[in-house]
C-alpha cells in the first residue's frame, strides 16, 4: 500500500511540476527573448517611406509567419521595412518610420505581456499610422478585436489607441488578412 501511494505521489508531483512549467512559459513570455534580430527588407522601386514590423514570435512561431507575411505587402507596397524581433535593439526606437506595426500571440484573448510592453514604450511620431496584431487559434471575430484593443495598455501613447487593430486566427488565409491590415495603413 506505501508502495501505490508514493507511485501516486510522485505522479502527481511530476504533472504539478509540468503544468507549472508550462504556465510559465507562457505567461512569462519566455518565447519573446529569443526575438533579438532584425532585417532590413528593401523594395524594388522607389522607396515610399520606412516601415517597421515588431513582433513576438510566440511558442508556435505563428506571429512571426503574420509578421514575415505583413513586412512582405509593404515592401510589395515599395516601402523600406525593417523586420524586428520585439527584444531587437531595432525594435526600442521608431522615429523615422511612417508606419509602425507590432503584433504577437494571443493568450487567454490577450496580447502577451512583451506586446503590451512594447506598446507601453512606443513612442510614434506625429503621422506615423500604427498597427497592432495578435495571432491565435480560430477566425477571428469582432469581439476578438475588442478584447485585443482593450489589452492596449491605458498608459500608452494615444496613437495607439486609434491604431488599426486585427487578429489573425492560424485557420484563416494568412496572406488576405496581412495585406488586409497593409491596406488599411497605407495612404
Amino acid at each position: 500500500m506505501r508502495k501505490v501511494s508514493k507511485i501516486i505521489l510522485t505522479v502527481f508531483a511530476v504533472l504539478i511540476i509540468i503544468v507549472v512549467s508550462v504556465a510559465a512559459v507562457i505567461f512569462l513570455d519566455v518565447a519573446a527573448y529569443t526575438a533579438t534580430g532584425s532585417q532590413t527588407l528593401t523594395p524594388t522601386g522607389t522607396s515610399a517611406g520606412k516601415a517597421i514590423v515588431i513582433y513576438d514570435p510566440g511558442l508556435s512561431g505563428t506571429s512571426k509567419t503574420v509578421a514575415n507575411q505583413i513586412a512582405s505587402d509593404l515592401q510589395t507596397q515599395n516601402y523600406t521595412v525593417t523586420l524586428a524581433g520585439i527584444k531587437s535593439s531595432a525594435a526600442a526606437d521608431i522615429s523615422g518610420y511612417i508606419i509602425a506595426v507590432v503584433g504577437g500571440p494571443v493568450y487567454a484573448g490577450a496580447l502577451t505581456s512583451s506586446v503590451k510592453d512594447t506598446l507601453s514604450n512606443l513612442a510614434p511620431s506625429q503621422g506615423t499610422k500604427v498597427g497592432i496584431f495578435g495571432s491565435g487559434q480560430g477566425a477571428s471575430t469582432p469581439g476578438d478585436v475588442a478584447q485585443l484593443k482593450q489589452s492596449i495598455p491605458a498608459n500608452a501613447d494615444s496613437a495607439l489607441h486609434n491604431a488599426v487593430v486585427v487578429k489573425i486566427g492560424q485557420k484563416e488565409d494568412l496572406n488576405a488578412r496581412a495585406q488586409d491590415l497593409v491596406s488599411q495603413l497605407i495612404p
